[in-house]
């Protein structure tokens, strides 16, 4: 006697350490897709550290970020971790980028008072703080986000 499609499926499952079956897996990707289109398809937002350069009595920083949410993002800011040469922590500060239409890449710079740019060791995103926009938090603008370095100066998350 032969057991039925479900049954056999379910023994299966069990039998593989409780994998979720295709079909609730299936399921649960295209929920995931409905809630976070961009963000399941990987990273959405982009953001390089561009360059490093002196200014006045400090060093301005460039980036680049583009949006590749799939929606608008009303306002973007993050926080980030500046380390000195030796790898330690020396401040933390919070860069807003304003609003970034999808699909645009967008260019900001940022003067660092009384910093030199080789007391610069590296840069780190510690954390999104704004992300407005239509169904955006900032955790799921932080899941979206790449970052990578254009300059010689290390930036990452």
């Amino acid at each position: 006697m032969s057991l039925p499609y479900s049954v056999r499926l379910a023994v299966v499952c069990l039998a593989l350490g409780g994998l979720v079956p295709p079909a609730a897996a299936q399921d649960a990707q295209v929920a995931a897709t409905r809630a976070a289109p961009a963000a399941a398809a990987g990273h959405a937002i982009d953001l390089s550290l561009n360059s490093l350069a002196p200014s006045g009595e400090g060093c301005r920083i460039s980036f680049v970020v583009r949006n590749g949410m799939g929606a608008e993002i009303e306002d973007f800011g993050v926080e980030v971790a500046v380390f000195d040469g030796d790898g330690g922590l020396d401040q933390l500060l919070r860069f807003s980028f304003g609003m970034l239409l999808e699909g645009k890449t967008r260019v900001k710079q940022f003067d660092l008072a009384q910093k030199t740019c080789d007391q610069i060791g590296r840069v780190l995103v510690n954390d999104v703080v704004r992300c407005e926009g239509d169904g955006l938090t900032p955790l799921m603008c932080l899941r979206s986000l790449s970052a990578r370095s254009d300059a010689s100066t290390p930036f990452g998350l």
